[in-house]
Order: structure tokens, then C-alpha cells, then sequence
């Protein structure tokens, strides 16, 4: 089940379901809220690297989400020469 996802900044994405349980417990429809695991952000398009999701969130409004919404800000990393 992939499915395309929003974030507060703008950004979107396509993630899968993290396990299987995650699949059979919960059927998303639009508008709800998930959490999702990933492994850090393309320093370029600001995307989640592997992005898969693990948390259906009942408990928060999209309001709530923009409200505590905090946008990083990130720097390459290695040595240049």
C-alpha cells in the first residue's frame, strides 16, 4: 500500500506501510494523520530518505500539527577541497 503524504512545509511523498501489522490494523483514508520513520532528508528536495510509516495518529488535529510544526534547517556534511 503506497500512499502520497503531506507535510506542514509543503513538501509531499510516497511511503509504505512500515510493517504488515500496521497494514492489517488500519485502512488511511484521507486527511488522517500518520507518523512515519526515516533516515534522514535529501539535503535537495527537503524529502524523507526511506520514509515508511509506523503510527496512525488519532489523538491530533492538523492543527495541531501546524501549531508544533518546527522546519530545520540542515547542512552538508563532509570535507571540502
Amino acid at each position: 500500500m503506497l500512499t502520497k503524504y503531506f507535510r506542514p512545509n509543503g513538501i509531499h511523498f510516497i511511503a509504505p506501510a512500515g510493517t504488515s501489522e500496521f497494514a492489517k490494523r488500519w485502512t488511511l483514508e484521507p486527511g488522517d494523520i500518520v507518523s512515519f520513520k526515516h533516515r534522514g532528508f535529501m539535503f535537495g528536495s527537503k524529502k524523507p530518505k526511506i520514509p515508511t510509516l509506523y503510527r496512525l495518529r488519532s489523538d491530533l488535529t492538523w492543527d495541531d500539527v501546524l501549531l508544533r510544526w518546527k522546519d530545520q534547517v540542515t547542512f552538508p556534511q563532509g570535507k571540502y577541497t
